[in-house]
């Protein structure tokens, strides 16, 4: 039985347990349920002429949530 508590674990920290415990089935389904229940969304439009100021806003969106 596994007591550990993947829910108290950050993303960064999950990945990287799952990294180091391959044969943790649990830690990689629970870790995939996060990345498969967040919304995607079109961060841009094909004829966006703020395109760029657009993805770097969105990446940066996302490296601060990944911490």
């Amino acid at each position: 039985m596994n007591n550990i508590n993947y829910a108290a674990m950050s993303d960064r920290e999950l990945k990287q347990y799952i990294l180091t415990n391959r044969s943790d089935r649990e830690a990689f389904y629970v870790y995939m349920d996060r990345r498969h229940s967040r919304p995607r969304k079109a961060t841009v439009k094909l004829d966006d002429p703020a395109w760029q100021e657009k993805i770097i806003s969105a990446i940066q969106v996302q490296l601060t949530s990944a911490n």
